[in-house]
């Protein structure tokens, strides 16, 4: 009889572990999930900074920026399905780095942004709808919409493109 108790006991036990090591809630906890998905050397160590989120339903799309002013940076998409306030892991990404810190990522049949260069201003985005400039007022800025873009600008305070 004890030895069924033991068992049913650390069945329950392992099955709680299982489930917490799914399920993220804080920041904290997302930004310890993300270091142990970044793809670099020194994630134990390094500068990551949540950046925010971009949403599809209930999938949600969390950024992270690895390093400092004095380091280069990766950025880190983390899907993640949100059930009742919480986060269950799903995978990762390896965005596109068009220009200096400025990610995209083909995310949910449409395009996901991070733009973390102060020198962009706008981003312009052209799809079945017409021509839209997307004034960014912070960095990092996230954008994301349903609709796919033909084509995506991303322009410096004169309106010139960042090459």
């Amino acid at each position: 009889m004890k030895k069924i108790l033991y068992t049913v006991l650390a069945a329950v036990m392992i099955l709680t572990l299982t489930a917490c090591g799914r399920t993220m809630k804080s920041t904290d906890d997302l930004i310890k999930k993300a270091r142990k998905e970044i793809p670099i050397s020194d994630a134990d160590t390094i500068d990551i900074e949540y950046a925010g989120k971009c949403q599809n339903g209930s999938y949600s799309l969390l950024w992270f920026i690895s390093g400092s002013e004095y380091q280069a940076h990766y950025y880190l998409p983390m899907e993640c399905l949100e059930v009742n306030g919480s986060y269950e892991f799903q995978q990762t990404f390896k965005p596109l780095n068009r220009e200096k810190d400025i990610a995209v990522l083909l995310w949910q049949r449409s395009y996901a942004f991070l733009i973390n260069n102060t020198e962009c201003r706008t981003l312009r985005i052209t799809d079945e709808n017409g021509l839209h400039n997307i004034e960014i007022d912070r960095y990092p800025f996230l954008w994301y919409n349903e609709e796919i873009p033909s084509e995506y600008l991303f322009l410096d305070e004169n309106g010139n493109e960042i090459n």
